[in-house]
């Protein structure tokens, strides 16, 4: 397994693991909110064995109630899962990005359900050594949420209309990760190559891609059949 510590400094240290580059949405979060951090690398062995020695021998020194990655510490708070890190630097930083009435917020959280189904769908892609061995269900998942999205996308500049929100981080990496490892969406389907266009036009986004194409990262660890090493553009 690959991983990454994010560090922020100062006043107060926050730390972040995450698995490659499959979590570049946080990196781009940080970014736009403009929360420091430095990236330290927790790489597994060679093959076969894949040994994840690094974290494991990390995960007794951290105090996590739920040791899990990403990780997230600021100061008091320790944090594990995803959305909680995501949640938590919103309501820290710019609350508004979670939604600003009850219809936003649960409208945004929705979004961040179908995200979270289409990830797990290209997951499997890219751990599946043969893409025809994909199962049926999981390749229905992938096609019915990359469709539903396009449609939602339609005349629409975010995914909240005109608001940027968190889903939009979060979007725009998955769907690129879909458009990489499983099949060319943004050449089939005009409104999500609109959005990811405006997504990667966004000033935080784009200082960002900068650093990050300087070194880039695979979208998953050593294991993955696609996305398990850098994927050139």
């Amino acid at each position: 397994f690959f991983f990454f510590l994010m560090i922020r400094r100062p006043p107060r240290s926050t730390h972040c693991i995450s698995s490659a580059a499959s979590d570049v949405y946080k990196r781009q979060l940080m970014h736009h909110l403009n929360v420091k951090y430095k990236d330290e690398f927790y790489e597994t062995g060679p093959a076969p064995d894949f040994n994840r020695d690094s974290w494991l021998k990390a995960i007794p020194t951290l105090g996590l109630e739920f040791p899990n990655l990403p990780y997230f510490i600021d100061g008091a708070v320790k944090l594990t899962e995803s959305d909680a890190i995501l949640r938590y630097l919103c309501n820290k930083y710019e609350p508004k990005l979670l939604g600003t009435t009850l219809d936003e917020i649960a409208y945004v959280d929705m979004i961040i359900g179908v995200l979270t189904d289409l990830s797990e769908s290209k997951g499997t892609y890219a751990y599946m050594s043969d893409p025809d061995k994909v199962p049926r269900r999981v390749k229905r998942t992938l096609q019915m949420k990359v469709e539903d999205l396009a449609k939602m996308l339609e005349g629409k500049k975010y995914l909240l209309g005109d608001k940027l929100t968190y889903a939009d981080f979060v979007g725009v990496e998955c769907l690129e990760g879909v458009h990489d490892i499983v099949e060319p969406i943004f050449t089939k389907y005009p409104s999500l190559s609109k959005y990811f266009e405006t997504m990667m036009n966004l000033p935080s986004i784009k200082k960002y891609k900068e650093e990050f194409n300087k070194n880039p990262l695979p979208y998953y660890n050593k294991l993955a059949k696609v996305g398990g090493t850098v994927i050139k553009k």
